[in-house]
């Protein structure tokens, strides 16, 4: 069986596609609906858990993006692709990850709504990204 490095590009990819979209629609609306008493301990849950899930999942694709680009000598499509990853790693690591750092001190309406406007970013992002793939 031949598998090759963008066929796992892809499926990392749509992966990503599936869990964004269900954070986006689900998860992180649901936020709204935890008791602030108990906020602080479901954040902390929320923020172990999905990270065993998106972490390696994102790592994957980063490694991938930069081996497909040096092993294709450049190839603009897989250029494009390793730009999207960029640009949801610098939502997530410049938007996200403070966005949650400051849940992680307790509830706050305000900040969970800037949660679910500023992940359209990355939902977009990687949505734009397995469609990319998907023609490539």
């Amino acid at each position: 069986m031949d598998i090759h490095l963008d066929h796992i590009n892809e499926f990392v990819s749509w992966a990503l596609f599936g869990l964004i979209w269900i954070v986006q629609l689900v998860h992180y609306p649901s936020f709204r609906y935890v008791a602030s008493d108990r906020f602080a301990a479901f954040h902390q849950h929320h923020t172990r858990s999905i990270s065993f899930v998106v972490l390696p999942l994102m790592l994957a694709e980063l490694g991938l993006g930069i081996t497909l680009v040096w092993q294709s000598d450049l190839d603009w499509r897989y250029i494009i692709a390793l730009v999207i990853v960029g640009l949801i790693w610098a939502s997530t690591f410049l938007i996200q990850v403070p966005d949650h750092n400051a849940l992680g001190r307790g509830k706050d309406d305000q900040l969970i709504d800037r949660l679910v406007k500023t992940n359209w970013i990355r939902t977009i992002l990687w949505t734009i990204k397995a469609l990319w793939l998907f023609v490539l």
